[in-house]
């Protein structure tokens, strides 16, 4: 085999180098390496992101300094994430999305727990989550650059070198969304595996105004005129603390455990940061429902929304803050990627769906190593008929 030589475009940045370093990058790669790697760095993982258990990496590119996130393999820690865990992806939060979107399916749900027994015990024992995920913002959409700011190639070789038993992973390449990071992972050799199923809107193009669903929604907003919407400046301990318990209640209580459990310190980051924007929905003093944008190059998520589940249905706060978001995306002439599930609710407001990949680079491991990724595109090949079949 080959010697791998360390590439000097690239090299990793240590603590006591980082101010000096950092101060000749672009502005916005400051403030996302100030506001999310360092305190992790410093931190730990696991005191900011309570099921995320990882180690962060700095490293110095031509254009901007990247992060490189190592999930730990020693334990196996319950309820990892899928922000950072293969295992937690495929494996734990596949097992949930199944019961959800199938258990009516009696047989199909049957079948597939059967099938996540096997594959779990699989890749446990071939350290599936033994990964380095490049640039990975710890959000349940990753968000890059428009276009490959360093050679792909490049980088993958400097990796392989630095992590000879680590598979190499981009998480959450949409072909719609990136075309050019997608054709060229795919050309330097990264295998092409099946993430999930998002919902993308052209806000600037107004496809939420084709729609019948935003008449409906503004009609209702409308009505509610004991609610308003401010943006969060500069939000203080208590505000967080209630931004925290409602996202707490839609993603942890309502949905799966498996989703990021955030602590009230990494809001502090992420905000104080400049990070993520916070636009909260208020009922006279109470912030009600709330949603938080973060934006890279053209395309904005909100990783951050929750509502109170406590007031009636009829108050939609779901639906206002869907639409609110809409707009402001819309405002901004920005794409915005609503992420998967609800897919309904999103195809009515005019998304479209797409499907999204995570990028593998695996060929220098032993293929014992490689299994749960070949296992997982072959899985994938009914997954993908499913959720078109069923609009998952």
């Amino acid at each position: 085999m080959k010697k791998l030589e360390l590439d000097p475009k690239f090299e990793f940045i240590e603590a006591a180098r980082f101010s000096e370093l950092l101060t000749s990058y672009p502005i916005e790669n400051q403030h996302l390496i100030k506001a999310l790697y360092l305190p992790l760095m410093e931190q730990g993982s696991d005191q900011l992101v309570s099921n995320v258990h990882v180690d962060i990496e700095l490293l110095q590119a031509p254009e901007r300094v990247l992060g490189l996130v190592l999930p730990q393999i020693q334990t196996a820690h319950p309820e990892e994430s899928y922000v950072a865990s293969p295992y937690g992806q495929y494996v734990d939060y596949g097992r949930y999305e199944t019961a959800l979107e199938l258990g009516k399916l009696r047989w199909l749900n049957v079948l597939a727990n059967w099938i996540f027994d096997v594959l779990g015990k699989i890749c446990r024992w071939a350290k599936f989550d033994q990964v380095v995920l490049v640039d990975n913002l710890l959000f349940s959409t990753n968000l890059y650059p428009q276009k490959p700011d360093y050679s792909l190639r490049d980088l993958r070789h400097f990796l392989q070198k630095k992590f000879p038993d680590r598979a190499i992973v981009y998480r959450s390449i949409c072909p719609q969304v990136y075309p050019e990071w997608f054709a060229e992972l795919k050309s330097n050799g990264f295998k092409v595996v099946f993430s999930r199923q998002v919902y993308l809107l052209d806000a600037p193009g107004g496809a939420h105004r084709r729609k019948r669903a935003l008449d409906i929604d503004s009609r209702l907003a409308a009505k509610q005129k004991h609610l308003r919407w401010t943006f969060l400046e500069n939000p203080d301990d208590e505000q967080l603390a209630r931004i925290l318990d409602l996202y707490n209640q839609l993603y942890l209580e309502k949905y799966a455990r498996l989703n990021p459990q955030y602590t009230l310190a990494y809001l502090k980051n992420l905000t104080q940061g400049g990070l993520i924007q916070l636009k909260a929905l208020w009922h006279e003093s109470k912030i009600v429902a709330f949603t938080g944008y973060f934006i890279l190059d053209g395309v904005m998520i909100n990783p951050l929304i929750g509502y109170d589940r406590s007031y009636p249905q009829k108050e939609g706060l779901y639906r206002l803050l869907t639409m609110e978001t809409m707009l402001e995306a819309e405002k901004r002439g920005m794409l915005l990627n609503m992420s998967s599930g609800a897919s309904h609710f999103k195809r009515l407001r005019g998304a479209e769906a797409q499907l999204e990949f995570n990028m593998v680079y695996d060929r220098h491991l032993p293929w014992w190593r490689r299994l749960p990724w070949a296992l997982t595109r072959i899985i994938s090949i009914p997954t993908i008929w499913l959720v078109r079949r069923y609009g998952l």
